[in-house]
C-alpha cells in the first residue's frame, strides 16, 4: 500500500493543481491578445512565470494536440483543435453564433458599448464586449463587482447588470444568495430584511430591463436586460453603455425597443439551434 498523505499535504497538492489549472489558461489567453505565434521565454516573461512552468504547461498543449509547435523555430501557436472545441461548444451551450450576432446587432443599431455578464457565483463577471461609441478611458469608472451589496441600511443589486441576472431567480434563491454574500464577508452578519432587496428585483423582472442614469457617482448611462441562454447554469445579463446614452424618457424607450428587437429577432434561432446539437 502507498503512504498515508497527511490532510494538510493534500490541501496544499490541491492547491498546486489549481494554480496549475490557472496558469494553463492564462497560457491560452495569451495567444487570445498576442494573435502571433511565440517562444517560451516570451510567454514566461509576458506572464510572469518560472521558465520552467511555462515549458511544462505548452509541451503539454502541444502534446495534447491544443498546441503546435516547431522545433526549429521553437514557435508555438494555437492549434486548430482549440477552435473546433470552442465551436462545439458554442453550439450545444449557446445555440452557434446567435450571441455574438445580438451583441454586434445590437452595437450597430444603438451605437452604444454592448456588454455581456454572467453570475460567478456571488459576483458579477463581464464575459464579452463590442466596443461602440464609448469605450473606457485609462482611468474607467469602478462598478462593483458583487451581485449583492449592503447599501444604505438595506440590501440591493450592486448594479442594473446584477437585477437583470437576479431577475431570472426565485424570491427564495435571491435571499439564499444574500445569505451566501453575509457569509463570505461582503456584507454585515446578523438578521436583515430583505424586503427592498426582493422588490428591487421584482421590478426588474415586471419590467423587463433595469435602468442606470448617468450622475456624479455614475459617468455613463446603461441598460441592462435579462438574457436566457440554452442550457445555462447561471444567469447572464446583456446591456449597452453610453455616454451620453439617452437624455429623456423617449430616448429611453427608443432604445428599450431596439434592444428588445434584436433580442428577439435571434432567440428563437438561437435556442432551435441548441435543442439540434
Amino acid at each position: 500500500m502507498g503512504r498515508q498523505i497527511e490532510a494538510g499535504e493534500e490541501r496544499s497538492r490541491g492547491r498546486g493543481g489549481v494554480k496549475s489549472c490557472l496558469r494553463t489558461l492564462e497560457v491560452i489567453e495569451y495567444f487570445m491578445r498576442s494573435r502571433v505565434p511565440a517562444r517560451t521565454i516570451e510567454i514566461s516573461e509576458a506572464l510572469g512565470m518560472p521558465n520552467s512552468s511555462a515549458d511544462e504547461i505548452l509541451r503539454t498543449l502541444a502534446h495534447s494536440g491544443y498546441l503546435s509547435y516547431n522545433p526549429s523555430s521553437k514557435l508555438y501557436s494555437p492549434s486548430y483543435k482549440i477552435v473546433a472545441n470552442a465551436i462545439s461548444i458554442q453550439n450545444s451551450f449557446f445555440g452557434g453564433g446567435h450571441i455574438d450576432r445580438i451583441m454586434k446587432d445590437m452595437q450597430r443599431e444603438t451605437g452604444a458599448t454592448v456588454f455581456l455578464t454572467q453570475q460567478n457565483d456571488c459576483w458579477v463577471e463581464s464575459v464579452a464586449e463590442v466596443s461602440g461609441a464609448w469605450v473606457a478611458t485609462d482611468d474607467p469608472p469602478v462598478y462593483r463587482n458583487e451581485l449583492i451589496c449592503f447599501d444604505q441600511d438595506s440590501w440591493r443589486p450592486s448594479t442594473n447588470f446584477a437585477a437583470a441576472m437576479l431577475a431570472q431567480q426565485s424570491n427564495v434563491a435571491i435571499v439564499q444568495l444574500a445569505a451566501r454574500t453575509q457569509r463570505l464577508g461582503l456584507g454585515p452578519k446578523g438578521p436583515a430584511l430583505m424586503k427592498t432587496l426582493v422588490d428591487r428585483i421584482a421590478n426588474t423582472r415586471t419590467r423587463g430591463f433595469a435602468l442606470c442614469r448617468r450622475k456624479a457617482a455614475i459617468p455613463v448611462d446603461s441598460i441592462a436586460m435579462p438574457l436566457r441562454m440554452p442550457h445555462a447554469v447561471a444567469s447572464y445579463a446583456i446591456g449597452v453603455v453610453g455616454d451620453p446614452l439617452f437624455c429623456n424618457d423617449n430616448d429611453v424607450r427608443h432604445m428599450l425597443a431596439t434592444m428588445r428587437s434584436v433580442i428577439y429577432r435571434h432567440r428563437d434561432g438561437q435556442h432551435q439551434a441548441a435543442s439540434i446539437q
